[in-house]
């Protein structure tokens, strides 16, 4: 029977028997899938299948793959340390947004990225990070956050913004939410991917969120009542 061969992370994993998991990962070339390990409990690689790993996967075809083979290539162990919280809220919305066996090569990147980025970094603000993620994430699913004017439109530093949800960021007007309300100087920021240099991360977190649970609908994020 003819193996697959991926690079993957493990998203989820749940118990299958006394001896066996399946795992939900996500793949540079299939997407997120799942596949089955019969026995990985019993042998002495198995503790190895654990998140923040980037692991090569050898599995058969099927509609439940079995696992026949995997190598540890890169072991991100800030993540899973001191970044634990973070990391499993990123597979969170991942396992929740993210639809089965669709290639998404450029989201597998992202993850990839987040994972070294925040293992390389010396700022050690938990929020920089997860805004970070949350809206690369976004953006990545089809929910760019952006400005509600023209192309040609320029941010005034001096100028309070706030964002409408299904529209984008708006010059502040009387009828406006506090919590969505961010400085120019930061949504500039905020545009030019200059995370580290945002002030009032807190806000830009709020809107993140918000467009996230609306985008969910009746599903709940549980890492949020762990994190904030």
């Amino acid at each position: 029977m003819k193996n697959i061969l991926v690079n993957s992370f493990i998203i989820h994993s749940r118990h299958f028997s006394e001896t066996s998991m399946i795992y939900d990962i996500l793949t540079d070339s299939n997407g997120l899938i799942s596949i089955i390990a019969k026995g990985i409990k019993k042998k002495k690689d198995g503790y190895s299948m654990q998140p923040f790993k980037e692991i090569q996967l050898y599995f058969t075809k099927g509609k439940l793959p079995l696992l026949t083979k995997h190598e540890v290539l890169n072991s991100y162990t800030k993540i899973s340390t001191k970044y634990m919280l973070a990391g499993l809220y990123f597979n969170e919305l991942i396992y929740k947004f993210i639809p089965k066996n669709e290639p998404l090569p450029l989201l597998f990147k992202l993850y990839k990225n987040q994972l070294i980025f925040m293992t390389n970094s010396d700022n050690y603000n938990l929020h920089m990070h997860l805004l970070r993620f949350e809206y690369l994430f976004l953006k990545e699913i089809g929910y760019e956050i952006n400005l509600a004017y023209h192309n040609n439109y320029a941010i005034d530093d001096k100028v309070n913004y706030y964002y409408r949800f299904g529209e984008g960021f708006k010059e502040l007007d009387s009828n406006t939410d506090s919590r969505t309300l961010v400085s120019g100087g930061d949504l500039k920021n905020l545009l030019s991917k200059n995370y580290d240099e945002i002030v009032g991360i807190k806000n830009f977190r709020f809107i993140a969120k918000e467009i996230i649970k609306e985008s969910l609908g009746n599903k709940n994020i549980k890492s949020y009542e762990i994190l904030d």
